[in-house]
């Protein structure tokens, strides 16, 4: 089909034009002369990819160099950042104090970075500090007392019928220091359980040194705590704690042996609490020194 001047002509194998900048072959010629022409267009726009690109880093790069960071700084209040006041002259001693050393303000990296790790500390310390603590609900209303009894002193007139009677400490109840509350006897020195139940029982024996003849050479000092049966009498006294110290042949000087035990056990009604110790008469008589001591759990 062919028109006048200035129109387009659509003939059979030739190139169709259209509006774009790119043309489309449609024969076998031209697809080298297509294929060069795409090569340089891709070129081109990769060339123009890298140069924008590189435009944008320079002036980001010029950007940051242009701004002056010589008065910048970070200011945060003390108080926000001090973990404990006894600290502060050692932790916040980097920092420079302003607005009447209400505020730490520094503009040094390293520093910066410190001021930072101390404003979390603290937080982290008052979050623990706030979950860790719980106040227990008190739902025992009642003001009655609870079995115990502490016993001080020591009788050194009772010299036993046994030898294990004699190691046995029997003890007295000095006014100061003594006090019963219902639920356990004491009877005979002793300390006898009227309530059963568990109790918490401790026991505490000094040994000094006395004008003996067993201060002479190595000593061995025992220390245990008894739980006597009512059931049973007969029965041997079965042992419940025991502690064990020595002074050796070669000690020129004595010092204190003090031995302190405790536990929690279950006790029997009418069962007894009993201390003996290797060498009676070397116990101190002072209340402060030597007690023995019961409560229910």
């Amino acid at each position: 089909m062919e028109t006048g001047y200035g129109q387009i002509q659509f003939k059979k194998h030739q190139t169709r034009k259209c509006m774009l900048w790119c043309t489309f072959p449609t024969n076998r010629e031209n697809v080298q002369s297509y294929k060069t022409l795409f090569c340089v267009a891709f070129t081109t726009n990769c060339i123009l990819m890298a140069a924008l690109l590189m435009t944008a880093y320079y002036w980001k790069c010029q950007v940051q160099t242009s701004w002056d960071t010589t008065d910048k700084q970070m200011c945060l209040k003390c108080e926000d950042i001090s973990v404990h006041p006894l600290d502060d002259t050692i932790l916040l001693e980097d920092f420079q104090r302003k607005d009447n050393g209400t505020k730490c303000c520094t503009k040094d990296k390293s520093h910066l970075k410190h001021l930072v790790h101390q404003f979390l500390e603290r937080n982290h310390r008052l979050y623990v500090a706030k979950e860790g603590i719980t106040i227990p609900k008190c739902t025992d209303h009642t003001n009655e007392k609870k079995p115990a009894c502490r016993v001080v002193g020591i009788d050194r007139t009772w010299t036993g019928t046994d030898y294990d009677d004699r190691h046995l400490l029997r003890w007295l109840n000095i006014a100061d220091d003594y006090y019963q509350n219902p639920g356990v006897t004491f009877t005979n020195g002793q300390l006898k359980i009227i309530t059963p139940g568990f109790y918490w029982f401790n026991s505490r024996v000094t040994f000094r040194d006395t004008n003996v003849t067993i201060s002479k050479g190595s000593i061995a000092f025992f220390h245990t705590i008894f739980r006597r049966s009512a059931e049973y009498p007969l029965r041997e006294d079965w042992k419940l704690v025991e502690s064990a110290k020595t002074r050796c042949k070669l000690q020129s000087d004595f010092t204190d042996r003090i031995s302190f035990l405790g536990d929690i056990a279950y006790f029997k009604k009418g069962e007894s609490v009993i201390v003996k110790v290797s060498h009676p008469e070397m116990v101190s008589l002072s209340a402060r020194d030597s007690f023995l001591e019961v409560h229910l759990y």
